[in-house]
């Protein structure tokens, strides 16, 4: 509204009647006016059905990054691995982030609006009777330590009490983990043009620096931030079509790959 005052406003006169000149300068006015504000532009409704060509395009693009980029690969295996510290989580989320084409948040590995995903991460490492891939359960890791600034608490540990399913956190004063775990968005501003987001999981070992293992992951968002349905584009759009490697679960798939590398038993 305030936009179409300013251009109603340049276009009065004094007597009602604008001369050539007035009218051409005023004109021009308000050409400036819509060239400097987007608002004039007519803005596409995030309920429209995009172009054709355009969707054909993007998913030429995601399959190929599927094709080319996305991947496990797991160099080396450990067994016994009693905890793990993210050495780089997940950051907080948003709802409103889930409607940002252009978010940096990894919603391929996690796309929960929540400002405590890496709480979240870590309660999924450490649960001792999670669910396998195959529908069965396994232990997770003892504990699991991840970095947080508050209260001048640099460190925190995750775990589960005895006999309890609801995980518990505490303060550490130093981390003693041998293995870290970090997650990065690894978008390109191409991907986000395509509504694709590319994530990169990796496990570390922190006494050499080694790289253990990683994976690369892409998802596309097949409604292309469409919010039609009341869809919230990047959690909507999660799952095993939109995915390379593949999601199944929404929760426990970097569980699964974690536990590839780094095995909580003696024996594999």
């Amino acid at each position: 509204m305030k936009i179409i005052t300013i251009v109603c406003g340049l276009w009065r006169c004094g007597g009602g009647v604008c001369s050539g000149s007035i009218l051409l300068r005023r004109s021009l006015a308000v050409l400036a006016v819509c060239v400097l504000l987007p608002a004039c532009a007519a803005t596409p409704s995030s309920n429209a059905k995009p172009d054709e060509d355009y969707v054909k395009a993007a998913w030429t693009y995601f399959k190929n990054k599927c094709d080319t980029e996305a991947g496990e690969k797991i160099y080396k295996t450990f067994t016994g691995v009693k905890s793990v510290l993210v050495v780089k989580p997940l950051p907080p989320a948003t709802e409103k982030d889930l409607y940002d084409q252009f978010w940096m948040g990894d919603p391929y590995s996690n796309a929960t609006p929540w400002d405590k995903r890496a709480e979240l991460a870590a309660s999924i490492l450490a649960d001792p009777a999670g669910i396998t891939s195959d529908g069965k359960t396994d232990r997770g890791f003892d504990f699991v330590e991840y970095p947080v600034i508050k209260g001048g608490t640099k460190f925190v540990k995750v775990f589960y009490p005895s006999n309890s399913r609801k995980s518990a956190i505490e303060p550490v004063s130093a981390t003693t983990s041998r293995f870290g775990i970090s997650w990065d968005d690894i978008s390109t501003s191409e991907d986000r043009k395509y509504w694709v987001a590319g994530s990169r999981l990796r496990i570390l070992n922190l006494t050499d620096g080694s790289i253990v293992a990683e994976r690369i992951g892409f998802m596309i968002e097949p409604g292309f931030g469409s919010i039609a349905g009341q869809r919230r584009p990047w959690l909507t759009g999660r799952g095993a079509r939109s995915t390379c490697p593949t999601i199944t679960d929404g929760h426990y798939e970097d569980r699964w790959f974690v536990l590839k590398a780094l095995s909580t038993t003696s024996e594999r």
